[in-house]
């Protein structure tokens, strides 16, 4: 086993070179930062450099860990089988994260063995504190729905501009500090006269300035520039609010799943994310309800921005709207309308002092007078437009009388510009007021969200566990594993309910007086449940050796240093094959504690020959005192006719035909006793199901056991 190595270079980790330490050391900024990222584990952010896919990444945060801890995969899954159970393992565990991360970090986690008890028990330790969790919340779907909305925070975009503010400088040194500040963002502009400040000023709704040059000019009414008398004591949330507005708009689903979490957790009473008190995720959650997704402050919040939106949002339709009506009600008035004259008008008609022109422009001039101070009044109260807001109607129409009704389109678009203007200065300064809440908020929601993703990992694994109903083992320091009411999970995982199965090999507090073997031999009927007997067990031995729960009411667990498994060949092997699969068991004679799991062996060659080979074998593991090993075979009188070694065998036996003519078997295996195969059940199960010629031969052959009986008594 190889011993820790704490890393001090990229290039220590098998699979970086040149190229790929530059791309790293570019995107993290340095390389101690890219270090960190593949030693915690950052499959996220590592996936994100150009060349580098999720599965290399993993590779490196791997071979990172292995290097950390003094031991690697292999190091403890002696066998491909081995391997294959572990993979399986991992993904049946991994079907209970709700978040990438606790995807990726599960696959990080790996058997150790015996002699890194220390990280075991850490493991143990920290997968001890969710069990509890696991079982409050693991069925509600509410809370896991939450988790599935949280992700590694998305960072504000590159191409963030803000077109409707600009910086104007007079100092050049101000102007190349502005710059490399702020000219990624918005533009940033130095400027020499007042002609070229008043041209620049006039093409933005915003405008920002860092020194004195300009305090001297005389500047047009309608340009008012905000002063910063220090560009080192700005604030970003001063001239650039969008960013931190952009920030959380970008993550605010993710953000509000966060809150909703640690709020359904401490409403359990189970405390997490201390950094954040009740009130202050109250102010949060506050700020971020007023945020829309688009990083613009939400309708309905403030009414002075719904105000002044709504005015020009409506300021067309309802000038429109108004108009029209004036002029049906002007018609209305001039079509109902006489002229009666007084006597001196009379006088000046008859004289030629005054013409009837003059008195028609006068009533008609009454009337325009009239009808344009009704259509100013039910503008400004359509609109809802303020004091100064409402001078500018006075502009709107001109002296003159001007039939139809109709506005100065130059004066509306001053008015439109005017509004637009002032809406634009309330939205900054309410973009303000959010960015500046939010940004003292900024670093406890990185680490929020950090520390949520984190707890899914925990949480994972105790969803895991409480749905199987998983125990943590109790690790002994005796060679041997035992357990009670232990169910396979690749069985339980695909059929539901499932007979439970205890058993111990080896010195446990479950292992009968007088029969604590430490190999064995396992006998039984085809289906009775070798196999899956063999599964339990290495499923207890990765996970209990990955610190996890195990699928077991009580599991004992002595140290194991390597684990050995070896499936049901598929047929006699070649003579290459066979030589491999021989080659494997050399290792037995060392010293350190193994555990080898056998299915079958015997199927690699001739009966004979395997029950030979299966003798010698179990021999070599009987001598290493630290060992353990189950070998599951039809042949065991054979095998220890063949062998001087105190071997135990244990029997799954099956105990007749129920009802349904289905074998019953007693999956739990007897000690110290060779369960026969049941062939004559068999028989008898088609004897039952059939009639006429198939039935006589299906009694012919269990006549035969009948005869066989009789011989042997």
């Amino acid at each position: 086993m190889k011993t820790s190595q704490p890393l001090s270079s990229l290039r220590e980790i098998h699979g970086i070179g040149e190229r790929v330490a530059d791309r790293l050391i570019e995107h993290f900024g340095t390389e101690a930062a890219a270090l960190q990222a593949i030693c915690e584990g950052d499959i996220a952010s590592l996936s994100e450099i150009n060349g580098i896919s999720h599965n290399f990444a993993l590779s490196l945060a791997r071979d990172a860990r292995s290097r950390a801890e003094g031991c690697s995969i292999s190091d403890f899954l002696k066998t491909k089988e081995a391997l294959e159970l572990y993979s399986r393992l991992l993904e049946l565990i991994k079907s209970f994260a709700h978040t990438t991360h606790a995807r990726d970090k599960l696959n990080l986690f790996y058997p150790l063995p015996a002699s890194r008890m220390d990280l075991i028990q850490e493991r143990q330790a920290f997968v001890g504190e969710y069990l509890e969790l696991g079982d409050a919340f693991s069925e509600n779907s509410e809370f896991l729905q939450l988790l599935t909305r949280v992700r590694k925070l998305r960072p504000v975009p590159a191409n963030l501009r803000v077109r409707d503010r600009i910086i104007l400088c007079g100092d050049s040194k101000i102007l190349k500090a502005a710059r490399e500040k702020f000219q990624a963002f918005l533009p940033v502009q130095g400027v020499e006269n007042l002609s070229e400040f008043v041209d620049l000023a006039r093409g933005y709704s915003s405008v920002i300035v860092f020194d004195d040059t300009y305090l001297g000019f005389d500047l047009p009414e309608d340009l008012e520039p905000e002063y910063f008398q220090d560009l080192s004591r700005a604030e970003l949330y001063q001239v650039l609010p969008e960013k931190e507005l952009a920030f959380f708009a970008r993550n605010l689903d993710c953000v509000r799943a966060c809150l909703n979490i640690v709020s359904a957790l401490r409403s359990e009473e189970f405390g997490f994310f201390e950094a954040l008190p009740e009130e202050k995720l109250d102010i949060l959650d506050a700020a971020l309800s007023k945020l829309g997704e688009d990083g613009k402050p939400v309708e309905g919040f403030d009414p002075e921005l719904d105000r002044l939106g709504a005015a020009l949002q409506n300021l067309d339709p309802v000038l429109t709207s108004v108009l029209n009506e004036a002029n049906r009600r002007m018609n209305r008035t001039l079509e109902a309308s006489s002229l009666t004259l007084s006597g001196q008008e009379l006088i000046k008609l008859v004289t030629g002092g005054m013409e009837i022109k003059d008195l028609l422009a006068k009533e008609l001039n009454r009337i325009y007078k009239a009808e344009i101070e009704a259509v100013k009044e039910e503008l400004a109260e359509k609109l809802g437009l303020q004091r100064q807001e409402k001078l500018m109607l006075d502009s709107l129409f001109p002296d003159e009388i001007s039939y139809p009704l109709s506005a100065d389109q130059s004066q509306l678009q001053l008015l439109r510009q005017k509004l637009n203007n002032t809406l634009e200065k309330a939205r900054l300064a309410r973009k303000r007021e959010l960015a500046k809440t939010l940004s003292a908020f900024h670093q406890p929601v990185e680490k929020l969200v950090r520390e949520v993703l984190d707890f899914d990992l925990g949480f994972s694994l105790a969803c895991f566990s409480a749905k199987f109903q998983l125990k943590l083992p109790e690790l002994i320091p005796e060679t041997g594993i035992g357990f009670k009411a232990g169910e396979n999970l690749f069985l339980k995982a695909r059929h539901g309910e499932i007979d439970p199965v205890s058993y111990s090999i080896g010195k446990t507090g479950f292992s009968p007086a007088g029969l604590e073997s430490r190999v064995v031999l396992l006998s039984g009927v085809n289906s009775g449940g070798k196999t899956s007997l063999l599964e339990l067990l290495a499923q207890c031995v990765i996970l209990g050796y990955m610190g996890f729960p195990v699928p077991a009411k009580e599991l004992e667990l002595g140290p194991i240093e390597e684990f050995y498994y070896f499936g049901k060949s598929k047929g006699t092997l070649d003579a290459g094959a066979f030589e491999t699969t021989l080659r494997q068991f050399s290792v037995l004679s060392e010293a350190s504690g193994k555990l080898v799991l056998a299915d079958e062996l015997e199927s690699i060659t001739e009966p004979g020959a395997s029950a030979r080979i299966i003798a010698g074998i179990l021999e070599y593991l009987s001598r290493n005192e630290q060992s353990l090993g189950i070998f599951v075979s039809h042949l065991s009188e054979l095998i220890l006719e063949n062998t001087g070694a105190e071997i135990r065998v244990d029997g799954i036996e099956a105990e007749g035909l129920d009802s349904h003519l289905e074998l019953i078997v007693n999956r739990n295996p007897v000690y110290n006793r060779i369960a026969r195969s049941t062939p004559e059940l068999i028989v008898e199960r088609l004897l039952r199901k059939t009639t006429g010629k198939e039935q006589e031969f299906y009694s012919h052959l269990k006549d035969k056991f009948k005869t066989g009986s009789k011989a042997e008594s």
